[in-house]
Formats: C-alpha cells, sequence, structure tokens
C-alpha cells in the first residue's frame, strides 16, 4: 500500500518536464554547432581536456537528484508499522432522553439542542476515555457502543432527535438498565453514566436501580435540563405550520424541569446533578467531577498505521547531488599539438 501526504506537490513535475526538454533541446544545438568547428583532429585539439561523458553523468545525476526531491516532498507512505497505543481513562455511558418533552423551547434553543451542544463539549474534553451513547424515551435503545473515536461519537450525537425512538414515554429504568448493560462488569469503579432528561419519569421503578448501581460502584451523573417554570412543546400541525401541544380541553401542554427524580438518582449513586439552563458552562462541574475520577490503564490496543518513506527519497537525492559536485569534468591529460602549419 502506497498513499501520499501531500500529492498536489506532484504537478512540480510539469515546470521540472518543461526544464528537461528545454535543456535537451540546448545541448543538441551546442553538439551541433561543435561538430562544425573544424576538423576531427582539430576538434580533438580544442576539447582535450573536457570530458564530455562526465559532463552527461553529471546531468543525469542532477536529473534524478531533483526527481527523488520532488518525490520526498510529495510525503509518501509506503507500507505499515506496528504501534502500541497506552492511554488511562474511564468509561463514559451518556444516557440521553430523547421524549417530545426534550423539543421544550424553556431552554434555548430547545432542551434537546442545549443537552446536543453541552454533550458535544463533554466529548471534547474526553482524554484517553471511552464514551458511549444510549438514547431512550419509551423504550431504550444503544445508539453507539463504547468508543475512543470522539470524531464518531460527535456524529452519532448530532444525528439524535425526538424521532429517533419512535415509542414515546420517558422510561429511566429500560435506559439505566442497558447503560449498565453495556458496561464491563470488571472494575466498575471506573465506570460512569451521564443521565440527561428533564426527569419526567413515567415509568417509575428508578429507585431500585439506582441502588443497585450504587453497590457495583458505578456512578450516575444527571443532567436536568429545562426550568422549574417550564415551556410548551412545538409541533407541526397538518398545514406544516408550527403550533405548540395542546391537552384534550385545547390548552397548551405546558412540560416542566422535575429534578427530584434525577436528583435522587444521582445522590444514590454518589454522583452530582447538574441543572442545565441557559447559562454558559453549564457542564464545567461535570468536567471537573470527570478529570477528578481515578483513571485506570486501559487495554493496550495495536494497530498499523502508513510508514513515512520521505526521508529515503530525501536521502538519495543528497547523494545525488553530493556525487554530481565531487565529479570532474576537465581531464588532467593535456594533448600535444603533432600536426604543422603551412604557409
Amino acid at each position: 500500500m502506497v498513499r501520499f501526504t501531500h500529492p498536489h506537490l506532484f504537478y512540480l513535475f510539469i515546470p521540472f518536464a518543461v526544464f528537461l526538454i528545454w535543456n535537451w533541446i540546448t545541448r543538441r544545438n551546442q553538439n551541433k554547432r561543435i561538430e562544425q568547428i573544424g576538423t576531427p583532429s582539430i576538434r580533438q585539439f580544442l576539447f582535450n581536456r573536457i570530458l564530455f561523458n562526465r559532463i552527461n553523468l553529471k546531468y543525469i545525476l542532477i536529473f534524478l537528484g531533483t526527481t527523488f526531491l520532488i518525490l520526498s516532498s510529495v510525503g509518501p507512505q509506503i507500507g505499515t508499522r506496528l504501534t502500541e497505543l497506552k492511554r488511562k481513562g474511564v468509561d463514559v455511558v451518556i444516557v440521553l432522553d430523547t421524549s417530545t418533552s426534550m423539543d421544550a423551547v424553556d431552554v434555548k434553543p430547545s432542551r434537546m439542542e442545549k443537552a446536543k451542544y453541552e454533550l458535544s463539549r463533554l466529548i471534547n474534553n474526553l482524554k484517553g476515555d471511552r464514551v458511549g451513547l444510549v438514547v431512550f424515551a419509551g423504550t431504550a435503545h444503544l445508539h453507539m457502543p463504547l468508543t475512543t473515536d470522539y470524531g464518531a461519537a460527535r456524529l452519532f450525537l448530532n444525528s439524535i432527535d425526538t424521532k429517533t425512538v419512535s415509542s414515546q414515554g420517558t422510561n429511566f429504568q429500560d435506559a439505566i438498565k442497558l447503560a449498565l448493560d453495556n458496561v464491563d462488569a470488571e472494575d466498575n469503579k471506573y465506570k460512569v453514566v451521564v443521565l440527561v432528561s428533564d426527569g419526567e419519569d413515567h415509568q417509575g421503578g428508578i429507585s431500585d436501580l439506582a441502588e443497585d448501581a450504587r453497590q457495583n460502584q458505578i456512578i450516575i451523573h444527571t443532567l436536568g435540563v429545562g426550568t422549574t417554570g417550564g415551556g410548551p412543546i412545538p409541533v407541526s400541525d397538518a398545514q406544516g405550520n408550527q403550533v405548540f401541544k395542546k391537552d384534550g380541553s385545547g390548552r397548551i401542554i405546558t412540560t416542566q424541569l422535575n429534578d427530584a427524580v434525577l436528583n435522587e438518582i444521582a445522590v444514590t449513586t454518589g454522583g452530582k446533578y447538574i441543572r442545565i439552563e441557559n447559562q454558559a458552562n453549564a457542564i464545567g462541574p461535570l468536567l471537573d467531577e470527570l478529570d477528578n475520577m481515578e483513571k485506570r490503564d486501559m487495554k493496550t490496543h495495536v494497530f498499523s498505521q502508513y510508514e513515512d518513506r520521505y526521508g529515503v527519497f530525501l536521502l538519495l537525492a543528497g547523494l545525488c547531488f553530493l556525487i554530481e559536485f565531487l565529479i570532474t569534468t576537465r581531464s588532467s591529460k593535456e594533448i600535444t599539438w603533432q600536426g604543422r602549419f603551412s604557409r
């Protein structure tokens, strides 16, 4: 396998080829003019100390050296090598509520968009930790397994909206159970779950599951997105116009942040509850908690990557230019004229 770091530099061969053509034409014309000077014996005497073969060799070395120099500049990467990657970190499973109430606009631009923005900042601040994503509403689904590919994690996070899970509701129990099932049982103290919701638990039964997490030394941090005053939920009517969700009596539904259930989960498991409203740096306290956690040596990964080979071509170019510099084009022997002049 071969690839190039800067393939656009191959265009340098175009002016180099133009120069070679011009040089070849110029040298051919010079040779024709030399052949018109006197007889062969006279030319041999006049140019007896010039070594034309060595001049041609110097041209070839300059050509090769320039070619190797351009090949070095494009950054050739040939073959692969094995690299061991060691890291320290924890496993972070993000559990994100995708129920319709997360579309409420009491937090700008909406609870869901604010949550995704803060979680994106969380992912950006991870260093060696693995991160996974669980989404839930009426049911829970593993949206992304644990990974250290933070770019992929951000893509998965950005793809989430309140239509990701078709079954509506807020089923904390299934969500947390799925999150706990997707962390290794070994070394649970290096595991953390981040639950992001507005706290509207429609199923109940969360206390027992939080207690199970505490007994397994798994910390659950909770992020409550919304305000206690609440806000309406925008929906689209039959004509596609944006209106607010209403109840059976035609009154606009206002959904409020439920601090109590989220705070209970955090306190039971030894985690931190953070309310996310419209403030800046809302997730700062959680970042501090993760930074202060004890890190463990994660499993060493062995992977292959392309090996840079530009140095080989750079060395060859240097050798060509050095040899060209050392080659002399004049002979130490001088021919004595053996003929005579006639009157």
